[in-house]
């Protein structure tokens, strides 16, 4: 299990995010979890959700490499910006991770987001994770 209250990270990204969160799935190293998906997004999900989790889990063992290429810590999470839509991968451990997605044209405070995402997820050392309500 990835997230630690999944009903309360929904509560929150709903609350920030409104009608412009489209997908929220956990994965592992066998398959890809949907916690959330948008009426309008289902087709896509289905249709694509067994590359996505291929592409999570690679993106997962490289994780090193992008730590020690950048020499900045521990990566927290990655974000992919399309025409349609903009992608976040947060890994949890290894081939284990959480992945949301959001309208392009969804304006939300990145740390504030990240921070939401994070806190409520297991094997992310909380206490190294801002609160941004202090």
């Amino acid at each position: 299990m990835v997230l630690t209250d999944r009903e309360s990270l929904l509560r929150e990204l709903r609350a920030a995010i409104g009608d412009a969160l489209r997908v929220v799935a956990t994965y592992d190293r066998d398959g890809y979890d949907p916690v959330y998906v948008r009426e309008n997004e289902a087709d896509r999900v289905d249709e694509r959700a067994d590359a996505v989790h291929e592409e999570l889990v690679l993106q997962g063992i490289g994780q090193e490499y992008f730590e020690d290429l950048f020499g900045a810590g521990e990566l927290r999470c990655s974000m992919h910006r399309f025409e349609d839509l903009t992608a976040f991968h947060f890994v949890a451990a290894e081939h284990t991770g959480l992945f949301v997605s959001l309208d392009s044209g969804a304006d939300v405070s990145l740390a504030s987001f990240a921070g939401t995402c994070e806190r409520h997820m297991e094997d992310t050392p909380s206490d190294s994770i801002p609160d941004p309500n202090g």
